[in-house]
Order: C-alpha cells, then sequence, then structure tokens
C-alpha cells in the first residue's frame, strides 16, 4: 500500500481550531467522494494542536528531543499511484483544487509517498516481523 503524507502548516493568521474545522467541516467533505471514486483506500488527518503538542513532554527523551512543528498530518493510503494520478486528473478535483489556499500554508508544507506495512492492529500482531 502506498502513503501519501502531506506534513502541513495551517494560512498564516488562520487559528488551531478554525484550521480543524475547515479541513474535518469543510475540505473532506469536498474531497471523499473522489476518494472513493479512485478507490483510495484511507484518509486520515493528525491535527498537532497546542495541547496536543505539549504531550510530548511526557513521552520525547534524548533521542527523539526534535519534535515536529506541523499543524496537520495527512495520509492518503492506496494500492496504486494511477488511482491518484487519476483522482488529480478528475474534472471535479480541478474544481476543488484551490479550496487549500483557504486554509493551508502550501509554500511551508512538506509531502512524500512511501509504502506503508501494518505490523499492529487493534492491539493484535498483523505481521509477524
Amino acid at each position: 500500500m502506498l502513503c501519501l503524507t502531506m506534513c502541513a502548516y495551517r494560512k498564516e493568521g488562520m487559528d488551531h481550531e478554525d484550521y480543524r474545522n475547515y479541513m474535518t467541516k469543510v475540505h473532506a467533505p469536498l474531497v471523499l467522494g473522489l476518494m472513493i471514486k479512485y478507490g483510495i483506500d484511507k484518509y486520515t488527518m493528525s491535527h498537532n494542536s497546542p495541547q496536543a503538542r505539549s504531550l510530548m513532554a511526557l513521552i520525547a527523551g534524548p533521542q527523539f528531543s526534535n519534535v515536529a512543528d506541523y499543524d496537520c498530518i495527512v495520509q492518503i493510503q492506496f494500492r496504486d499511484v494511477d488511482q491518484f494520478v487519476a483522482l488529480k486528473s478528475d474534472p471535479e478535483y480541478k474544481k476543488i483544487f484551490h479550496d487549500h489556499e483557504k486554509f493551508a500554508d502550501t509554500t511551508r508544507s512538506k509531502m512524500t509517498i512511501g509504502w506503508v506495512q501494518d505490523f499492529l492492529r487493534d492491539g493484535e500482531i498483523i505481521r509477524p516481523c
């Protein structure tokens, strides 16, 4: 399974709660239909609010002391890159493409893609090491 990961920053001047609300209540509903249409397997957001980020003090240590300052981590999983290429070519995507400019700082945000391997789900080993 391929996973497109976006390490995202919110638009300047937008507070964390407005950012989270826009992404979950406006943007996600705009793209979900396209994701279903093209067989996208998984779409998640991890919102790194100041409250959530403060929890890092409880678990960070000398090995992992450099805490990322991204506002959100978005992950989209699919079986073949052609699925996402087709999604981006859809006329409906072209209509919603500019929605990112309403909430995201696309000049600072970063993207990467890689292969996902799940080992544990719901407390159960699903793929032995």
